[in-house]
């Protein structure tokens, strides 16, 4: 497969202000401070939270923000090839039986005190954040195209939401921790369970195909009409297609999709930006625009669904 995009850890300074320019607000004060620092890619992609209290970014919400866009690119430097939907339940299901044997082994030391202390460990609590940054992940590719119209995906991902919910609410609980543990215990047996439902799954295509990189060359945009595109963004940043007006130049150009993932415009790293950022650069060129799509699976059957095929709306003035 040709290279569609250069590797993020080959990224040079420069590259990597020009991404950083485009995250929040909040951040942009931290700017000079990697322009000092001349950090490139590969050291950006394994920033800690050391590193941003040295280079000024004391706040710990704001180091957050830039460590979750900084995930995100490393998930697209790491993991594009690899990863589909039965790699991403076998990691949640690794998770959650890790966080399974570590309650279990901590329950077979001879220095327990969870049935007295109220106080959970921090590698506990740690072990619940990996858990749902693994959950995260995985919900981030059935909250869309195809597998969000599919009933049986739709119903695992609420399944799966319900859950990390209940798993934010029970750490939160004033009880002892042998009852925090026991609570978690079950929920880590039936996240376990759903994820080997979904990998048991391997007479559909979908769970084993992975994402792929594409590049779109949208031209002839009337300034009237722009490019006829909906996009919703994350809190952290990842920017999906919803659909695409009909007739506009998004729509006749047959390459773009709901489920889409925008990870560049004009050759421009947008992972991890504002939606305001990412807006001023689609329509910084009038005459047109360059995107670097990340499609995942679609489904090829001749019979498909209505529901799975791409979205399109009418313009208001058609209706």
């Amino acid at each position: 497969m040709a290279l569609v995009m250069e590797p993020i850890s080959k990224w040079t300074p420069k590259q990597v202000l020009d991404w950083m320019k485009g995250l929040d607000d909040c951040l942009q004060q931290y700017v000079k401070s990697f322009e000092r620092e001349q950090m490139g890619g590969e050291q950006l992609l394994h920033i800690t939270h050391q590193e941003l209290e040295e280079l000024g970014v004391t706040r710990i919400g704001h180091q957050e923000l830039i460590l979750e866009a900084v995930d995100l690119l490393c998930a697209l430097n790491y993991g594009l090839e690899t990863e589909n939907l039965r790699t991403l339940s076998h990691k949640l299901n690794a998770s959650a039986k890790n966080l399974q044997n570590f309650i279990l082994g901590r329950r077979r030391g001879g220095h327990y005190d969870g049935r007295a202390s109220r106080r959970l460990p921090n590698d506990f609590l740690t072990s619940v954040v990996d858990l749902i940054g693994a959950a995260k992940n995985l919900l981030a590719w059935l909250d869309r195209s195809p597998f969000a119209s599919v009933t049986e995906y739709s119903l695992l991902k609420n399944n799966i939401v319900q859950l990390c919910l209940e798993l934010t609410t029970i750490v939160q609980q004033d009880c002892t921790v042998y009852e925090t543990e026991n609570k978690i215990l079950h929920v880590c047996k039936t996240l376990a369970g759903i994820c080997d439902h979904i990998i048991s799954l391997s007479s559909d295509s979908l769970v084993s195909q992975s994402a792929h990189l594409e590049v779109v060359h949208l031209t002839s945009i009337m300034p009237s009409e722009g490019l006829g595109m909906y996009i919703k963004s994350t809190y952290d940043g990842l920017h999906v297609i919803t659909g695409t007006t009909e007739n506009s130049p998004a729509d006749l150009c047959k390459k773009i999709h709901a489920g889409d993932e925008v990870i560049q415009v004009n050759h421009q790293t947008v992972v991890g930006w504002q939606l305001k950022n990412l807006v001023n650069a689609l329509r910084e060129d009038p005459c047109g625009v360059i995107l670097t799509l990340k499609k995942r699976p679609q489904n090829t059957l001749s019979s498909t669904p209505a529901l799975l095929r791409n979205v399109r709306w009418k313009p208001l003035g058609l209706q």
